[in-house]
């Protein structure tokens, strides 16, 4: 018997927000950089004030700014991606393990592998013998996924529907692995 679980109603609502607001941050950081640098990006003259910027730097008043909005114009799209994979994800359990997919990653982690499973208000971590991202053939998507998840774990978002029911058969199964079955809580 095979058990699914995906983002609750609640949670999908919750992720697409974040998306909407990571997005208008992206905007208002990059908007921001060009107006406090004076750059066009317009390709015609975009390197003419590129040029212009590097013959004459700007001030510490306007280069600290300017980093920290350019941090957040590079850490944006990796928060991003991670919202589209935690909204995309499908966790099923069955004898075996469980499996976990999300934007063309498949993951499996038998019970033997799964050490430990934490679970806080915010979410579901397990604790893995082997680091699943191994199985991610593309170095991107591998590189992406552990930027998400850290090696040798799986983060599994609060929002998860039936999250006691899906936190007890996961505890059941770590502590008893010889017998490779699920059941969920009552």
């Amino acid at each position: 018997m095979s058990l699914i679980y995906r983002l609750s109603p609640s949670g999908r609502r919750y992720n697409l927000l974040m998306i909407a607001v990571a997005m208008i941050l992206w905007v208002f950081a990059l908007w921001s950089i060009a107006s406090m640098l004076r750059l066009s990006f317009h390709p015609s003259a975009f390197w003419a004030d590129l040029q212009r910027l590097l013959a004459q730097p700007p001030v510490v008043e306007q280069v600290v700014p300017a980093l920290l909005l350019l941090t957040l114009v590079v850490a944006t799209p990796f928060l991003i991606w991670n919202l589209i994979a935690e909204w995309d994800a499908v966790v099923r359990i069955d004898d075996d393990g469980l499996r976990y997919e999300t934007m063309g990653i498949r993951l499996c982690c038998r019970w033997s592998d799964i050490t430990a499973v934490n679970a806080s208000a915010d979410e579901i971590i397990l604790c893995c013998r082997h680091d699943p991202a191994e199985a991610i053939a593309n170095p991107l998507l591998r590189w992406l996924h552990r930027q998400a998840h850290g090696r040798y774990r799986l983060r599994i978002g609060a929002e998860i529907e039936r999250r006691d029911e899906l936190v007890a058969a996961l505890a059941q199964s770590v502590r008893a692995p010889e017998e490779h079955a699920v059941t969920p809580a009552a």
